[in-house]
């Protein structure tokens, strides 16, 4: 059996404040380990991005460095 519901923000942070005092440490615990879940499953995307990312060669990095040097001279006059 499932059962959602659809609670507001402050009425979830009322509820809390129902609960006694270890049921809240339990609570803390719980959302500590969903969030540091969550986190690594971020982490994990995020290093697959830059690991198979586009990479510049060294030709269009020159490229790159003369455009920077000449943007840098015609600001400068």
């Amino acid at each position: 059996m499932e059962v959602k519901l659809n609670i507001g923000y402050e009425q979830l942070i009322a509820i809390i404040h129902q609960l006694p005092i270890d049921e809240v440490n339990k609570l803390k615990q719980e959302i500590e380990k969903i969030s540091s879940e969550k986190n690594v499953g971020a982490i994990d995307e995020l290093e697959s991005l830059l690991a198979n990312g586009p990479i510049m060669s060294e030709k269009k990095y020159q490229e790159f460095e003369e455009n920077r040097k000449n943007f840098s001279q015609w600001r400068a006059s």
